[in-house]
């Protein structure tokens, strides 16, 4: 029997860190384990993670954190631990954003190893000269990377076409979803009892979830919130992830706008999976208000559980919605036309309903995990 082939993959987040840069890549490593004899070497962001483990058969190896910036964790270790990883593998994926592209791309060449790069969004940083002077390295970092690269991937043609860093390489660049898979639902999540009661009282629930930070666009919900209200009296808002991002005090500058409407809208916190999954069963609709969005899970998620999505106009993250017609599109940061959408999704939901199949074909892991292996394999 042929001894199976090696590939080392790099990413800043891995598993247990759960958002979506993490979360594909779990499923991808699942879906792929067979292919080759994997190791993922990545950062050890919480000093309470084992250095090394095993998961679905490959190798997790965490590295120490040198020093942060923003929401990043960098870690200089990571780069000599990969010397002899990429030296004795034949393929490099690496999961970009990461803060070591560069260098990874490099020491990849110089072995003569194929490297694939998966981008799952350029960086986008709060407002501010420092943040755009590392926006500014980071584009460097990643354009030369690319240019290594042998084959470039992200989710979705729309979000290629427009991303600053793989417009440039559209030649070598393939559009792939990433496997989704949606844990059981806990019915007896008690953060969201309290939905059982407003589901009684007819409510029509909006849900939104991730990371409270500027990318993310909850403060334009915000301002739409009153005049959602005027057309659909029974509407209530429910926030399903973390407010207090150490990295970025978006909730807290926004803290005024919440207030006006705290009454509203409920925050349940973080879910686990099998809660998160409950709480998408409780929704009449998700609403993604992004500023940036590569392609956002939480969307296919919900989409997968019947519930229709109103998403900005964002490349990437629009694909989903424009492509199945399982939801509405609204002007990216314009709050009115938020607040419109809303109301007109609101009128058509069982016309909507009509187009539940399409989500059902274009999230087919089998079709979608076939594409990964060609990507890796050819």
């Amino acid at each position: 029997m042929d001894q199976k082939k090696k590939m080392l993959i790099v990413s800043d987040y891995f598993y247990p860190h759960w958002t979506g840069i993490s979360k594909s890549l779990y499923y991808m490593l699942e879906a792929i384990s067979d292919l080759y004899t994997i190791t993922v070497l990545t950062v050890r962001y919480d000093a309470n993670l084992r250095k090394e483990e095993s998961l679905f058969n490959s190798k997790i190896i965490r590295e120490p954190v040198l020093f942060s910036l923003s929401r990043a964790k960098y870690s200089l270790l990571l780069v000599f631990k990969a010397i002899p990883l990429i030296y004795t593998s034949d393929v490099v994926f690496i999961n970009s954003p990461c803060t070591n592209i560069l260098p990874i791309a490099i020491l990849s060449k110089l072995f003569h190893k194929k490297l694939l790069i998966f981008h799952q969004g350029d960086l986008l940083l709060p407002k501010g000269i420092f943040n755009r002077i590392l926006e500014k390295i980071f584009d460097i970092f990643s354009h030369y990377s690319a240019k290594m690269a042998d084959k470039l991937a992200t989710y979705t043609q729309d979000y290629a076409e427009n991303s600053r860093i793989l417009k440039k390489y559209l030649k070598k660049t393939s559009a792939i979803v990433m496997p989704v898979v949606l844990a059981q639902p806990d019915i007896s999540c008690e953060k969201l009892h309290f939905l059982n009661q407003m589901k009684k009282e007819k409510k029509i629930i909006f849900g939104f979830a991730g990371r409270f930070v500027e990318e993310k666009g909850f403060d334009v919900l915000f301002d739409a919130i009153p005049l959602i209200i005027r057309e659909i009296p029974d509407a209530h808002f429910v926030f399903a992830g973390e407010t207090n991002m150490k990295y970025e005090d978006f909730f807290e500058e926004n803290r005024e706008k919440f207030e006006k409407v705290k009454s509203y809208l409920s925050i349940v916190g973080l879910l686990d999976s099998a809660c998160l999954s409950a709480f998408y069963q409780k929704l009449d609709f998700l609403i993604v208000p992004s500023r940036s969005d590569c392609f956002n899970l939480v969307q296919a998620e919900a989409m997968l559980m019947k519930v229709p999505v109103i998403v900005s106009n964002i490349p990437g993250a629009r694909d989903l919605v424009k492509t199945t017609h399982f939801g509405e599109i609204f002007i990216s940061e314009n709050s009115l036309d938020l607040a419109n959408v809303v109301s007109r999704a609101y009128k058509e939901r069982k016309k909507l309903g009509e187009y539940y199949p399409s989500v059902i074909e274009y999230l087919n892991n089998q079709k979608n995990v076939k594409k990964i292996r060609e990507f890796i394999e050819q």
